[in-house]
């Protein structure tokens, strides 16, 4: 049912502007939010753990629960009865009327589907006690972030760091000393939200009327808005990534960053796959003391120069992400202006993974270029690795093109990026060279 609504109304602002602009303006235009039910079996929990339910009150909520849905459902139903009725109508508009027709049935089950709302919640409040009506705001904050989080459209912007606080099982005494900071990330993400949500209130109805009346100008000036609320939401949870980071203490600091960081910002911070290589190396039994402190030296500079690249990365990805949210939109307004534009960069991560893969490869060939052929084949997947590198370098090949160019007179790949990974000489002979305040209690 929604899939249709859905589809009927983007279809519709797909012919109302121009084709450029279709990609982004509607998704902005709040059809997701009219064409979604605003509560679900699943929120259940949310209602029972945050307000302290008794056992009493659990079915009265499940069946509040079901009257809503079957009020929804049927609303909906109406909806799809109304624009099914409507598609002659519709089709006879033309490419330039056909979401004005659109839009006044679908504004009015919006309105519909608040009211619905609205009497739900009441409802529910109408079986509480006063105390339980005093949880009512810690309710309202999980739902906004239940709700509203998964709807970021920016890296960071729906990353929730108590999921991660959770995920990583920080001890209970770190969260007792990180309360304040756990309650000051609570309370800034959701004033974020709730701005967000005002920003997007406010912007959909303007937008959805730029569609009608093909103006891109207009629609650009609002999604820059929502984008602006977007990134705000973002920055909390940059600010508090530091936050928490700094009040779980070191040891688990440093891993609710990293984890925070990976979840916050996958392609910038993923898991670096050398970790597994460098464990199985360092496990063989036969290092020499020298080897074991070249490689660990090795190790030391690569994770060093992975940091500094991850930052560098994170700082592209907050910059090219909000441009390209509205490219398109900014592209057709200036078009509709007759003011010259250029587009933003077609691949503005390709030297930021190109400059990571070679990090990646040039500290792995220097570790094994340490190695004899017996530590060699003790490294797991040896065989499936020199295979591969084999194809990869065939003579003539661009890869073997670009290895040559890193290589120095002794043979082994040398960083061009002065990162001081390239300083080791290789031993062939072997050994001896070389809480949440809102979580229910």
């Amino acid at each position: 049912m929604k899939r249709f609504l859905l589809a009927a109304a983007v279809a519709a602002a797909s012919l109302a502007i121009t084709p450029s602009v279709h990609a982004q303006l509607p998704r902005e235009a709040g059809f997701n939010e009219i064409f979604s039910t605003d509560f679900m079996p699943r929120d259940m929990s949310l209602f029972v753990d945050f307000l302290e339910l008794e056992d009493w009150q659990k079915p009265v909520l499940e069946a509040l629960l079901g009257d809503y849905q079957s009020e929804y459902r049927a609303g909906e139903q109406g909806l799809r009865d109304k624009l099914t009725a409507m598609k002659d109508q519709i089709a006879g508009a033309g490419e330039n009327g056909a979401l004005t027709v659109l839009m006044k049935p679908i504004e009015e089950w919006k309105a519909e589907k608040e009211a619905m709302k609205q009497r739900f919640l009441d409802d529910v409040k109408g079986q509480l006690s006063d105390a339980q009506l005093e949880r009512w705001p810690r309710l309202e904050r999980a739902l906004r972030r239940e709700k509203q989080l998964p709807q970021g459209r920016l890296s960071g912007e729906k990353t929730d760091l108590i999921i991660v606080m959770r995920q990583i099982d920080v001890p209970l005494d770190n969260r007792l000393e990180a309360k304040d900071a756990i309650a000051a990330y609570e309370t800034a993400l959701d004033v974020a939200l709730m701005e967000r949500m005002k920003q997007q209130e406010a912007s959909q109805p303007r937008i959805r009327k730029a569609l009608t009346d093909n103006d891109p100008g207009s629609g650009l000036a609002e999604l820059e808005r929502i984008v602006a609320a977007r990134i705000a939401v973002r920055n909390v949870t940059d600010a508090h990534i530091d936050a928490l980071a700094t009040a779980f203490g070191a040891e688990w600091g440093t891993k609710f960053r990293e984890r925070a960081m990976r979840d916050a910002y996958p392609l910038a911070c993923r898991t670096p796959p050398l970790d597994p290589f460098f464990e199985n190396v360092l496990a063989i039994e036969d290092l020499s003391a020298e080897q074991l402190a070249q490689i660990n030296d090795i190790r030391s500079r690569f994770n060093d120069s992975m940091s500094t690249l991850q930052g560098e990365f994170v700082n592209k990805v907050r910059q090219v992400e909000p441009e390209r949210e509205t490219e398109r939109v900014r592209l057709a307004a200036d078009a509709a202006r007759n003011v010259q534009a250029s587009k933003g960069e077609q691949e503005p991560y390709r030297d930021l993974i190109t400059e990571r893969d070679r990090l990646i490869e040039d500290a792995r060939n220097r570790v094994i270029a340490l190695l004899n052929e017996e530590q060699k084949a003790k490294i797991p997947g040896i065989d499936k690795y020199r295979e591969k590198e084999e194809e990869r370098v065939k003579p003539g090949s661009e890869d073997a093109k670009k290895r040559q160019t890193l290589r120095s007179d002794d043979g082994v790949l040398r960083s061009t990026g002065g990162d001081g990974l390239g300083t080791q000489s290789p031993n062939p002979g072997g050994k001896g060279g070389g809480d949440g305040t809102d979580a229910p209690r």
